[in-house]
């Protein structure tokens, strides 16, 4: 087990280690968000199966081993997910499986348990990856996405290389996500449309770029530039501009190269 701390303000290793002595803690010196911190748990850990767990999920007991018998049973699956539940309501399902939305750039979280193994596009929060595909796609992006959308543009790339997602119904997780509320802060608000409009213009065609840009983005737009200062954790102004910022990014967007290295960053 390899837990990163992502230069928090309380370190994990002091109040973790006693209980978990045979853990590895990694700790960034400086904040470096979601895929790097999750690029840097995988290479610093061992075995053919990579499970990613996010610090506000609760897995069940045999999720793990559940999820390592859906990806024994094909080659061609690279990533296997268990069902979330919210943890506030435990038996509501937050996401069983992951489709693309009929509107571009979105993707539809559905809530209905399958009766066995199910495709999904995507996935989130936890999942297991197959140690090969995840080295063969150099992991996940974290120059063009390192919060927000890391998930899917890895999704696009498992799927374009052949190979797909399922969910195991059997294997639990639970979320803790609030019903209106996500946790939010300045550097979050920021990549939220930001990333969404990266992923249009790395995976859509230029005519769905140019429909989401006219008809959707200014109601999405208002919706988050709402939602998001009402959560925040650093102040609503600083949300709200960063989330502008991000926006207008998003929309001069020229793609990055991401390096085969990336995932050997200095902690």
């Amino acid at each position: 087990m390899v837990v990163v701390d992502d230069a928090s303000t309380n370190p994990a290793e002091p109040a973790l280690s006693s209980r978990f002595p045979s853990a590895r803690f990694l700790r960034n010196k400086e904040r470096k968000l979601l895929s790097c911190s999750r690029n840097l748990g995988a290479a610093a850990s061992s075995g053919n199966y990579l499970f990613f767990l996010d610090d506000d999920n609760v897995l069940a007991p045999d999720a793990i081993g559940l999820l390592a018998e859906t990806l024994d049973k094909s080659e061609q699956v690279a990533v296997s997910a268990p069902v979330t539940f919210y943890l506030g309501r435990p038996t509501v399902v937050w996401t069983s499986y992951i489709t693309r939305s009929a509107f571009p750039g979105f993707y539809k979280l559905h809530t209905d348990i399958p009766s066995s193994d199910a495709p999904t596009f995507s996935f989130h929060n936890s999942f297991m990856v197959k140690r090969k595909v995840f080295d063969e796609l150099h992991g996940f992006d974290c120059v063009n996405f390192p919060i927000r959308f890391s998930e899917v543009d890895f999704a696009h790339r498992v799927n374009a290389a052949g190979y797909s997602a399922v969910v195991n119904p059997k294997a639990k997780d639970w979320h803790d996500l609030g019903w209106s509320l996500v946790h939010i802060d300045s550097a979050r608000a920021y990549y939220t449309e930001r990333n969404r409009i990266v992923v249009l213009k790395r995976y859509f065609s230029k005519r769905d770029l140019v429909f989401y840009s006219i008809c959707i983005l200014p109601f999405v737009g208002a919706y988050y530039l709402v939602h998001h200062p009402l959560g925040t954790t650093d102040g609503r102004l600083k949300t709200a501009s960063s989330f502008l910022r991000g926006t207008v990014d998003g929309l001069r967007f020229k793609e990055t190269k991401m390096t085969p290295n990336q995932d050997r960053l200095e902690l």
